[in-house]
């Protein structure tokens, strides 16, 4: 019997919302979760492909097993396949013991490829080959073993395209998107910007206190198109956050947009070239305090001009890809790419 929307109850699900774009995405993950079928999630980045992976495999018979998260782009080429399938003792240099794989840990449940356009086509040779027989072989292993693996994928890219262009495996294609969730952007969405606002700022009042929105800044919030999207969102009150004064965040604190943020008194003005300008307008903060707010704009800015790619993003700043990754981890700066 086909699941309305009607039927979807709220609570149950990740992915918040009550619009009737997120509204419709959790119909279809409820009907998905009722299967052992191979599921792409696509959508922007930002838009909460992994929470929607998470519904699915919370609202299936797999529930009990485990959930099992695969960045495809952050495993180095050398190491993957031990990644993926493990590595007998001595299989290469540093391998001082046995060790299980990504399979082997989600046995009985549910493995979730993010960025699986990302896979180098090597390994999805080898992937392709372990979906098909359901057994896997340890790096440096004789025998085999059998694994009970769900796969759900996630891409912000059009797989379809990658085959075409050759940048995909179409026998892996085929195996991996039986079926396809799509998820709206946050534009699409915008009538959900004030309930996820609310609920973000409730997460975090442990940490920032209590944080009420003023109406002009919760309609400019509304407005804002958010290439990164609910991500986006959700880094944006973070940093409201921290530069709100007595509680309430105003329009001045968003510093939505490059004009906005460079012409904001609570930011350093790149224009002048005065040296002892300070870089917050706000007393409470110490030293160190201002210099990570100050940095963690720089990177933010940087990351909306090249779109969210962190790749693009390191090369503006000047530096290695895996330093952006860590200033963005240490910073707590969300990963939009």
């Amino acid at each position: 019997m086909p699941v309305s929307v009607a039927d979807v109850a709220y609570p149950e699900f990740s992915l918040l919302g009550q619009s009737s774009a997120i509204r419709e995405a959790r119909a279809h993950i409820a009907r998905l979760a009722k299967s052992s079928v191979s599921v792409v999630i696509y959508g922007e980045s930002g838009t909460g492909k992994e929470l929607a992976a998470r519904d699915i495999h919370a609202l299936s018979a797999r529930s009990q097993h485990p959930f099992i998260t695969v960045n495809c782009g952050a495993i180095p080429d050398n190491l993957m396949e031990s990644e993926f399938f493990g590595a007998r003792r001595g299989a290469f240099t540093g391998a001082v013991e046995d060790r299980s794989g990504f399979f082997h840990a989600a046995h009985g449940g549910t493995l979730f490829l993010d960025e699986v356009a990302e896979l180098p086509v090597a390994m999805q040779v080898k992937l392709l080959r372990v979906i098909q027989e359901g057994k896997v072989r340890k790096l440096g292993g004789a025998r085999e073993e059998a694994v009970d693996v769900r796969i759900l994928s996630a891409t912000h890219r059009n797989l379809a395209h990658e085959v075409q262009n050759n940048h995909f495996r179409q026998d892996l294609y085929y195996r991996l998107n039986v079926i396809e969730l799509r998820l709206p952007p946050l534009r699409e969405r915008r009538d959900d910007i004030p309930l996820l606002c609310e609920t973000f700022l409730r997460r975090q009042e442990s940490v920032m206190g209590k944080m009420k929105i003023s109406p002009d800044a919760l309609a400019i919030l509304v407005a804002h198109d958010y290439p990164g999207n609910v991500r986006e969102l959700q880094n944006v009150l973070e940093r409201a956050s921290a530069f709100a004064t007595q509680g309430q965040i105003n329009a001045d604190d968003l510093m939505l947009g490059p004009s906005t943020w460079l012409g904001s008194s609570k930011c350093i003005n790149h224009a002048s070239s005065a040296m002892d300008e300070p870089i917050v307008d706000d007393k409470l903060l110490s030293l160190p305090e201002k210099v990570r707010v100050f940095e963690r704009e720089i990177i933010l800015q940087a990351l909306r001009e090249s779109r969210y790619k962190q790749t693009r993003t390191a090369h503006v700043l000047g530096i290695s890809l895996r330093q952006l990754r860590y200033r963005m981890q240490r910073l707590h700066i969300h990963d939009f790419d």
